[in-house]
């Protein structure tokens, strides 16, 4: 047939050349997606889980031969939790991938809204009089917080997953209240103790971000993430209670925190 039909031969030929052509290019590998370059975005989330200790010395003095003199000395202490916080913000960062590998390393800033606040009240007895305290503590609330870190990160084409960690500020501030009840006499409240401190901690996670593949996306992500902020505070006051025409009430706040939990959900823009 061939020998007979020389044209219908190289017809053949040529489309079987061309066929060829067509099936290396459908099974040419597919370029994977680029994490490296900068990038800005926002977030929304939660936080919660800070315990909160307090506790009072209390010293009483009486008016003894016309001068204060030491009479006897109680303590008390209580624990509780900060309610649960609504947190958001922005982020900001840069994302380096290494090579043609799917590592990843970046460097990552945000500030974000963050308010937290808890209280308890103790209360201890000594001879005719009885002692209560009201402490409250917030955290973040005026400031709210800042976050300074880097990540390292796998990628799996459009997927990252990545752990995180860096050091984290905020603002730690404690009211101390006590009132002083002596036996038939009206109660006695000094003026309130309060400390504010600017504490710095440690931030620790991990999270999951994606880039979808809608229309072609190269710059829109979104993310989930975990952190846990290591803040512990400690703090130190006094405060001073006339108890009576007789009697002075002075007292030593001791106040500390623990860390945070937080988790949140973002939409990031890489340029």
């Amino acid at each position: 047939l061939y020998s007979r039909h020389p044209f219908i031969t190289l017809a053949l030929l040529d489309s079987t050349v061309g066929l060829s052509g067509v099936t290396f290019a459908d099974t040419s590998p597919k370029s994977t997606y680029d994490w490296t370059g900068g990038y800005i975005g926002g977030f929304l989330g939660g936080a919660s889980g800070t315990h909160v200790s307090n506790s009072v010395n209390q010293s009483v003095d009486f008016v003894v031969l016309g001068g204060l003199q030491p009479q006897f000395a109680t303590s008390s202490s209580s624990n509780s939790s900060t309610s649960a916080s609504f947190m958001g913000g922005g982020t900001v960062g840069y994302n380096w991938q290494i090579g043609k590998s799917p590592y990843l390393i970046g460097l990552e800033g945000e500030y974000g809204y963050l308010g937290m606040c808890g209280s308890n009240k103790s209360q201890s007895s000594a001879s005719t009089l009885t002692y209560n305290t009201q402490n409250k503590t917030t955290i973040g609330s005026d400031y709210g917080y800042g976050l300074v870190g880097g990540r390292i990160g796998y990628t799996l084409n459009r997927t990252l997953l990545y752990v995180k960690s860096g050091a984290v500020f905020t603002q730690v501030n404690t009211t101390n209240t006590t009132t002083d009840i002596v036996a038939n006499q009206a109660p006695y409240t000094g003026a309130p103790s309060n400390t504010n401190k600017t504490t710095t901690g440690y931030a620790l996670g991990a999270g999951i971000e994606y880039a979808p593949a809608l229309y072609d996306n190269k710059n829109f992500t979104i993310k989930m993430e975990y952190l846990y902020f290591g803040i512990p505070t400690s703090t130190h006051a006094s405060g001073t209670v006339q108890c009576s025409a007789q009697c002075h009430n002075i007292n030593s706040y001791h106040n500390s925190t623990s860390g945070i939990s937080t988790g949140k959900i973002g939409v990031n823009y890489k340029f």
